[in-house]
């Protein structure tokens, strides 16, 4: 299970709890995305992050480096996250 399975687990089960302790009214939910989630929604998701594939942003990442060659290796071994390497870099 990776990194953003695990934290939209603990959100959905935080959001869980506080409708059912809200007696199933969704006020509490809605006071907690406004407050927590909805900032970080405005500050970091737009039209554009959203038009592009991250894989795709990291290569031109790379390549405005002047990275020409590289390779992003995806590891299954939680030990050894996954690594982009760079001949440049």
């Amino acid at each position: 299970m990776d990194l953003s399975q695990v934290l939209s687990d603990v959100i959905e089960s935080v959001m869980g709890a506080i409708y059912v302790s809200d007696n199933f009214s969704p006020e509490g939910v809605e006071a907690f995305f406004d407050a927590i989630l909805k900032p970080f929604f405005d500050r970091h998701i737009t039209l554009k992050t959203l038009s592009h594939h991250p894989t795709k942003i990291l290569f031109e990442l790379f390549q405005s480096r002047g990275c020409q060659e590289f390779e992003i290796d995806k590891s299954t071994d939680p030990e050894k996250p996954g690594l982009a390497i760079c001949d440049g870099m």
